[in-house]
């Protein structure tokens, strides 16, 4: 079971990385109701091709993905 700090480092080890791969919109850490925590990225393409370029695990740590669309800051008043 990975813990929420051993993903933070993954995380900040491989955010930059990732976000500039084609397809990649965000990267989270989600916590299960189990209380499992996963290493979650956002995709804004629902192509095949993209999310088959992808690791499916980062320093031994499962990956799992989203399709969520693109994602826009919001700007508010």
């Amino acid at each position: 079971m990975a813990s929420v700090d051993d993903l933070r480092a993954v995380k900040r080890k491989y955010s930059a990385q990732l976000l500039r791969k084609p397809g990649v919109c965000g990267v989270d850490i989600e916590v299960r109701e189990s209380g499992d925590a996963v290493l979650k990225i956002h995709l804004d393409t629902q192509d095949p091709k993209i999310r088959a370029a992808l690791p499916t695990e980062l320093d031994g740590f499962p990956v799992e993905y989203v399709y969520t669309g693109p994602i826009r800051k919001l700007i508010l008043d």
